[in-house]
């Protein structure tokens, strides 16, 4: 039976370039945010068709998915609308999870949640919590550089998110991701190395 890692960590903090070590190494890698795009980009989608019921026709771009900029502006400055979009995702995203997670047969695998932290259900389908942590002025600058967005707007979406303290109060795991991208890889190798001798399943 497969183990279950979730990997998580702040906006810009390197998660993703973390999960791609891991599949590097030949490690089962489930992305939520890639299911999330891909149920806000099928058009007609069953998501699509509860966010428009929910936030009106503006939330649908004329190509038939997702206007993210409306949505964006809209739920990182209105709680209860970031809420009510997640509860049309998550249970759809947690459904896709599961399907992919029943694909594979390994030690163990990652699944990289950005928002594991702070969502009960997704910590429940994990059995250890890797953090990636960065300073938040390198995770600033990141995201300021690979999305153009405005510092308020990237600000805003840090806002949203756990603190530092939060993800490492509750985090199994860490990995600093202050350095190289080596420095990364051989973080990742090592954390790699100690899950296959946590959850290698023995010989019969």
């Amino acid at each position: 039976m497969t183990a279950w890692i979730g990997l998580t960590g702040g906006i810009g903090s390197g998660k993703s370039q973390a999960a791609a070590c891991f599949s590097a190494l030949d490690v089962p890698v489930i992305d939520a945010d890639a299911i999330s795009r891909q149920l806000t980009e099928t058009v007609g989608s069953i998501a699509l068709q509860q966010i428009a019921d929910t936030f009106g026709n503006d939330a649908i771009s004329v190509s038939g998915s997702l206007n993210r900029a409306y949505m964006r502006d809209l739920v990182f400055q209105d709680k209860t609308a970031r809420q009510r979009l997640e509860a049309i995702l998550h249970p759809l995203i947690l459904e896709e999870i599961q399907r992919q997670k029943d694909t594979f047969q390994a030690a163990y695998g990652v699944i990289e949640i950005p928002t594991l932290i702070e969502n009960l259900h997704f910590q429940r389908i994990v059995s250890r919590i890797l953090v990636v942590e960065c300073n938040e002025i390198s995770r600033l600058y990141r995201v300021m550089q690979r999305s153009q967005l405005s510092e308020q707007m990237v600000r805003a979406i840090m806002a949203t998110q756990a603190s530092d303290a939060q993800r490492t109060a509750i985090a199994d795991d860490i990995i600093y991701n202050e350095g190289s991208l080596k420095d990364l890889q051989n973080a990742v190798l090592e954390k790699h190395l100690y899950y296959l001798d946590t959850f290698r399943q023995p010989e019969k």
